[in-house]
């Protein structure tokens, strides 16, 4: 292309047109001929099924994430049916516009040139075209994310405050698909605060914050109404920060191989949400051919041991009881009985059959890390841990009396293992009992499976402080054996035991339903986070500022435990990270050329740096930078502008920017 024609095509409108035709093309193409990508129409956040729920009129079943584009995906479902291709069409159609919103931003920042170039750069080069072709969030946050810029910058320039609500509006919807973009509503609301030259601005920085609040109220009040706490985003940022976490020193590459994994599963069936009452569920299986007349769950605590009845109710298929909210830390104990009829009337049964006698344990606490079992109750891997403290350093072994109970002495480690383990289903039969050994540092459990159970002699009660590996090793760890149950049956051998082929209740659970559990999740997760930055604080901050600059270059890896795996991904992976690391240094020379050249960088520079900021302590890869990527796109579009003024392809310009454009 000559000289005089590479002027046209960068000086015309038609074509940053032509950009949107182009992305367009591809984004059909990926959809309806190949796509790029391994996850097919349906995606790889579940967003189908969630969309098929709300479609046929259920509830959003989950605060894992948001629900904008579940019910995004729903409307389409909702009067085209179950066809994926339809809703991804749209967004892809969406998506398309988004070289023409990189055109007319830009040109507000940069020159006229750079604007175009950044159009033809987003129509090729974006992520977001291959995301747009399956069900996947990114796309239409980032239309809803960059429209919201525009609106920002057009308030500014024509001081309207209808777009500075526009902006809020915008900016507050696109949180409702991609949760880590919800502080940009403060962001930009601040930088108006901070650098407004007229106390004007104010206003629009206050009218912008209002309508992003505005946007997330019905997000925050349903999750406010079933949990009764303040959840403006999602739940899974603890899981997320907790991978973070597992993700330094030798393992900064991938958490999978990092032993501290083991913690995941937590030792004790428990709560931390203290402040709500318990939802307990169970599914009567069919007795005969006949359904329960009435159930009832029966249940007190350790601290309130005054017996309370309360009567079951059908939702969705189970039966579902509720008791109030014991006063934490305690020790709940139930059971429940149901009425069938039978040939001779009325038959009660009861689950556990011994009732009262062998009760069901669950722990309400706020300590994730410790010993819930302050009574005693159950055999656990506490009792394990001080067992062995107990042999290899003389410190005195609490619940003695109760160990002895089931047959377990006070040397009788062997035993105690065995227990779990037949509890656990681990090991075989003929596996030999775990070697014990110990010294002024540790004391140390070698299982035949090469898997271990270290207990350090500065332990500060922990089940963090332990350091385990291994199947045998972890499978003791998680696996309980209540101490009743086990004084029961030695007092009932199997043969002596009445035949009761019709157990009342199975999949009997504790606040199972997702408005219990998920809450619950993000305060272990982010216990479980906190644990290991204080165990290791400077490599967590290595690796944060490792995944910082990470974020932006793609890295593969032939391990399935790593990155995802499909065919050709060895030269995917090594054509992505080349391509990426080129397009990180364009990034960079763009940002000092448009600084140099006097350009406003400072708000397009502050987005972009807001996703590393704020995820980097997290576990990221470099999706999460797709929703900044146009803004990328403008920087880069300024480096090339560069390159070809010094190779002489273009005529050097110095625009003098209008006070509209500053």
């Amino acid at each position: 292309m000559d000289r005089r024609r590479l002027e046209r095509v960068l000086d015309g409108t038609s074509t940053v047109f032509a950009a949107c035709g182009v992305s367009l093309a591809i984004g059909l193409f990926f959809i309806f001929v190949w796509a790029p990508h391994p996850w097919g129409h349906e995606g790889f956040d579940h967003y189908h099924q969630l969309a098929l729920t709300l479609a046929a009129g259920g509830e959003f079943p989950t605060m894992e994430v948001p629900w904008g584009y579940a019910y995004f995906l729903a409307a389409f479902y909702r009067v085209f049916g179950d066809h994926p291709t339809i809703p991804l069409a749209a967004q892809a159609a969406l998506n398309a516009a988004m070289p023409l919103i990189v055109f007319a931003t830009a040109r507000i920042w940069f020159e006229r040139r750079t604007a175009i170039l950044a159009a033809m750069i987003t129509s090729v080069g974006s992520f977001n075209t291959v995301y747009a072709s399956t069900q996947s969030s990114d796309a239409v946050c980032t239309v809803l994310l960059m429209c919201g810029v525009l609106a920002f910058l057009f308030a500014q320039r024509r001081d309207d405050l209808r777009w500075s609500a526009l902006a809020g509006v915008l900016a507050g919807l696109a949180p409702q698909f991609r949760p880590n973009v919800v502080l940009i509503p403060l962001l930009l609301a601040a930088y108006l605060a901070l650098f407004a030259r007229r106390p004007r601005w104010l206003a629009h920085a206050a009218v912008l914050a209002s309508c992003a609040a505005l946007m997330l109220t019905p997000w925050v009040v349903r999750n406010y109404r079933l949990t009764r706490l303040l959840v403006p985003a999602s739940v899974h940022s603890g899981v997320q920060l907790w991978y973070g976490t597992l993700q330094v020193g030798p393992y900064l590459q991938s958490r999978a191989y990092n032993p501290r994994t083991v913690f995941e599963t937590p030792v004790f069936d428990y709560t931390s949400l203290d402040h709500l009452p318990l939802m307990i569920t169970a599914r009567p299986p069919a007795c005969g051919t006949a359904s329960p007349a009435s159930a009832t769950l029966v249940s007190w605590t350790d601290r309130e041991p005054t017996r309370r009845t309360s009567p079951g109710h059908v939702e969705n298929g189970a039966l579902t009881f509720t008791a109030p909210a014991p006063l934490a830390p305690a020790a709940f104990y139930y059971y429940l009985t149901a009425d069938w009829p039978s040939p001779d009337g009325i038959a009660t049964r009861t689950t556990p059959p011994a009732g009262a006698a062998t009760p069901l344990v669950f722990f309400v606490s706020g300590d994730h890390l410790g010993d819930l079992d302050r009574r005693g109750d159950l055999i656990d891997s506490f009792d394990v841990i001080r067992m062995m403290r107990h042999l290899a350093w003389n410190e005195p072994l609490p619940f003695a009396d109760r160990l002895a109970s089931v047959g377990v002495g006070d040397r009788g480690l062997d035993t105690l293992i065995v227990l779990l383990e037949r509890r656990g289903g681990l090991p075989s039969p003929d596996a030999a009992a775990p070697r014990f050994t110990y010294d002024d540092r540790d004391a140390r459990l070698a299982f035949s499976d090469r898997s271990s159970f270290g207990v350090p002699r500065d332990w500060h009660g922990r089940i963090t402080d332990i350091a385990i590996t291994g199947a045998r090793a972890s499978a003791l760890m998680w696996t309980t054996e209540p101490v009743e149950r086990l004084r029961v049956a030695l007092a009932n051998p199997p043969a002596a035991r009445p035949d009761n082929p019709c157990t009342p209740f199975a999949e009997i659970a504790v606040n199972a339903a997702f408005y219990r559990r998920e809450p619950h999740l993000l305060r272990r997760y982010l216990a479980l986070a906190f644990d290991n930055i204080t165990r290791a604080p400077l490599q967590f901050a290595a690796a944060s500022a490792y995944r910082a600059v990470r974020l932006f270059v793609i890295h593969g890896d032939d391990d399935r435990s790593t990155s995802q795996q499909f065919e050709n991904a060895g030269l995917v992976y090594a054509a992505g990270t080349v391509a990426s690391v080129l397009f990180a240094v364009l990034l960079v020379c763009g940002a000092i050329v448009a600084w140099r050249h006097g350009d406003a960088v400072g708000l397009p520079l502050l987005l972009i740096l807001y996703v590393p900021l704020t995820i980097a302590p997290m576990l990221t890869n470099m999706r999460y930078t797709v929703t900044v990527q146009p803004l990328e796109f403008m920087f880069v579009a300024a480096a090339v502008n560069a390159l070809l003024e010094r190779s002489g392809l273009l005529p050097r310009r110095r625009p003098v920017p209008g006070p509209e454009e500053t």
